[in-house]
Formats: C-alpha cells, structure tokens, sequence
C-alpha cells in the first residue's frame, strides 16, 4: 500500500510545490516587528508555569482515562511543584477527545489556581490560549435549548463552584443524576472551564499565556498565519508591536451567568509574538488585559529570565513531568484489574 502512496506523492510533487510556491509570503511585517536585544531582567520575582497531559485505554464497553497536570513555581534559585491528578472511565462514545482535553485544561488551571493562592505569584506562565478557551465554546453542545441551559445552571452552578475549590476534574456526582445525557453533562463541563478562568482573572496577577502554534491571523488577515509570516521575516530576537482584542467585538452571544458576561466582555487582550533567542522559534504571547509596548518589554525581560532555548524552562519542564505513556496506562489498567478486550488484540 506504502509503494502506491509514494508513487502517488511523485505523481503530484509539482502540483502541490507549484501550490506552496503560490503561497509565498506578501505581507510586509517590517512596520510590525522590531529586532531587539531582550536583557535578562535583573529584580527578584515569583514566577509559576506549568502543563497537563491525559492518554487513554478504549475499552469496548467504556474508556478509561488518565490526567495529570503540574505546576512549577521558581521563587529566587528554588523550585516547588504542585500537582493535581485524575483517573476514571468514560462511556466509548460522546466527544471523548474533545471532553478529556476539556478536563486536562481544567485541571492545569486549578492547579495553576491552587499556585496563585498558595504563593505570593508575580507572573503566571499559562500554556496555549486564555482567549481561545473564552470565545470557542463546544460545537456540540449548540443543540441544547436555553431552557434546558438555565436549568441546568440553576441546578448545578453551586456544586460546580464549590468544585471549583478542588484540585480535580472529577464530576462524577453530577454525571449519575445525568446518567447518559452527554451534551449537558459537556455543557456543566464546558461552564466549569469558564469558572476556572474567572477565577483565575479575578486573582488580577500578571498572566501570560504563551502559545508554541497559532493560526491567528490578526495581524495581516492573511492566508498564511501571523506567526509563520514573522518567522519568515527575521530570525533575531525581538517582538511585534502589541495589538489589542476586545472580548466584545468577538463575542456576541451571552456567557452562562452574568457575572461571567460582565467579566469576559470587558476583558481586552494584548497580543504579540516574540522571539527570546536568534534562530529559535517564534512564540504567540496572549496577556488577558490591556499592557503598553514599555511593559511588554518588561515581561520579555523577566520571561528570557527563566527560559533556556528559546522557551520558558518551567513550561518545558513540567511538559516533560506530565507525560502519560501507553505503558503508564497498562499497569493503570492492570493496578485497577481492568482485563476487557479493547477490540485491537488481533492485530
């Protein structure tokens, strides 16, 4: 099958190059960027970061999962970490992918909460997007009513805001009053994630989500992605000029509750990308406030502080820590005594 594939991909080369080649980069992004020598900032600071991982055994009558989650807090030369775990069974069907990356976010961010209360925090390194969990709700939940939606929040808001207060995805009690009804239960999940971050807002730090991909195109409204057209523009170390997104202009619909409403759309978001060394890779960064030009060379500084290669170590590091593995899964499987046939034994 393999031998007919490349054959196929020769038979193509020119078509798809011919394609690549018509994609070339028109942007000019000279006025946007700005090659700049970040220095090491030289004050003592706090600073938190950390990551979350699941993997997964799909059973045929259920999937069992597992998350973890880590937090590394670098408070002048000593580390500390803060770690948060779950493990549980799923009916096989329903979203699962989309509903444990769902549970691992949330327990990145309550751990990075559990940080943020227990430590005297100056700056919070979040991994990926804050903005793209606030405005991409699931797709699969649209066919939910609204009745059906303020129910569901009237009953269950209360449990969930006590959750709030754990260092756990686990809404085990609320899924057997739901039994099978998948889309609400990811609805009830789904209004956790904004609490989460709520919260997280609320505690008024200085947040920095950085991304390592993105396909935002906020800046030249291009084809190509922002991100890919700085790359292509230089390779020294420097930033963009930060542009600003008001929660408002993008969200038009109404969040769960209102106090998530009045939160959310008064939210602006500063935008940048960065490069913290030469040659390396080009990083999105996403602050969940408005900050000038001035302080987001000042966060640059504190950031190339604490990263080694180009990327935040504490980000690096604790990616590294959460790693689930097939072989972590089986003998997960095998401590819980779980022997079901997962339907691949043959192959």
């Amino acid at each position: 099958m393999l031998d007919s594939l490349y054959e196929r991909t020769l038979y193509k080369k020119e078509t798809i190059n011919k394609k690549f080649r018509n994609s070339k980069i028109k942007s000019r992004p000279a006025s946007f960027w700005k090659d700049w020598q970040i220095n090491e900032d030289g004050s003592e600071f706090t600073i938190c970061g950390g990551d979350g991982s699941f993997n997964k055994i799909e059973f045929r009558r259920f999937m069992l999962y597992a998350i973890d989650a880590e937090c590394l807090i670098y408070d002048n030369d000593e580390m500390r970490s803060l770690q948060s775990c779950e493990v549980d069974i799923l009916p096989p069907y329903g979203y699962n992918r989309e509903r444990l990356e769902n549970y691992m976010g949330i327990l990145e961010m309550k751990t990075n909460l559990k940080a943020l209360e227990e430590y005297d925090i100056d700056i919070m390194l979040f991994d990926g997007s804050i903005l793209g969990n606030i405005i991409m709700p699931p797709h699969f939940i649209r066919g939910l009513t609204k009745r059906t939606k303020d129910e569901m929040i009237e009953v269950y808001l209360p449990a969930l805001k006590e959750k709030i207060e754990e260092s756990s995805s686990d809404l085990s009690t609320i899924r057997k009053d739901l039994k099978e009804d998948i889309e609400p239960m990811i609805y009830l999940e789904y209004l956790e994630k904004l609490l989460v971050i709520y919260r997280l807002i609320e505690k008024k730090r200085e947040i920095v989500a950085i991304s390592k991909r993105s396909t935002s195109n906020s800046y030249f409204r291009s084809n190509i992605p922002d991100m890919a057209i700085f790359e292509d523009f230089s390779n020294k170390e420097g930033y963009s000029k930060p542009k600003y997104l008001e929660v408002s202009d993008i969200v038009k619909w109404k969040f769960p509750t209102s106090e998530l409403d009045r939160l959310f759309k008064g939210m602006t978001f500063t935008i940048f990308y960065a490069r913290l060394e030469d040659f390396k890779n080009i990083l999105k960064f996403e602050l969940p406030y408005r900050l000038s030009e001035s302080g987001v060379a000042e966060i640059l500084e504190k950031v190339k502080k604490i990263s080694t290669d180009g990327y935040p170590y504490l980000l690096k590091r604790a990616h590294n820590d959460v790693i689930i593995r097939d072989g972590d899964m089986e003998r997960i499987s095998r401590i819980l005594g779980l022997f079901e046939r997962t339907g691949r034994e043959m192959l």
